[in-house]
């Protein structure tokens, strides 16, 4: 019993720590111009956008996660990474919540470039780099991304302009006010129910 105690107290500790580690500040997406996707003359290009972003970690939860990422039946393994905000960006691609070490560090630096643009109006992105290094001091792996990008203004087409969708065709349902009974037919109805 005495052994038993400990070892519950450790899976609640556990599950704690890897719930924790799982939750999310921020979650953005930003759009990608392809080679091919908008002819040149289509929109400006307005400087190129970076951002770097670190985590770092002990070596031995590194070695962990690297094993666990090649093993046959991957577990769910939790790591307390240093310098993780929790703010995760993706450019051209979907949002994705179970990212490996190298994914969440791209992430990080993602978010940072996301909101560079965003800050300077920018519609897109092209021309994407990104660049992971590891690397290993005094028994902590710093896992480094830094990537970089074209800030993009796409043209409007002259002529144009956005309308604003006309209302609905369809009949408009009728109001249905609420009202209640007058005390005449309440108590007409309760009489009526005494009497059955």
């Amino acid at each position: 019993m005495k052994k038993i105690l400990p070892a519950i107290a450790g899976l609640f500790g556990l599950l704690f720590v890897s719930c924790a580690s799982n939750s999310f500040g921020s979650l953005c997406e930003f759009p990608l111009i392809n080679s091919g996707d908008l002819s040149s003359g289509r929109y400006i290009v307005m400087g190129e956008v970076s951002a770097s972003n670190s985590i770092t970690m002990s070596n031995e939860e590194y070695s962990k996660l690297i094993k666990n990422e090649f093993a046959y039946d991957p577990q769910n393994i939790s790591v307390k990474f240093g310098n993780d905000t929790a703010t995760y960006g993706f450019v051209g691609k979907p949002v994705n919540i179970k990212m490996n070490v190298f994914e969440r560090s791209a992430a990080l630096a993602e978010y940072e470039l996301i909101q560079d643009a965003k800050f300077n109006e920018a519609d897109a992105l092209a021309c994407f780099k990104s660049e992971t290094t590891v690397s290993s001091a005094h028994n902590r792996t710093t896992v480094t991304t830094t990537v970089s990008a074209l800030a993009v203004k796409v043209k409007a087409d002259s002529g144009y302009s956005i309308k604003a969708r006309p209302d609905s065709d369809e009949p408009a349902a009728p109001e249905v006010t609420e009202t209640e009974a007058p005390a005449d037919v309440e108590a007409e109805a309760d009489s009526d129910e005494i009497e059955e």
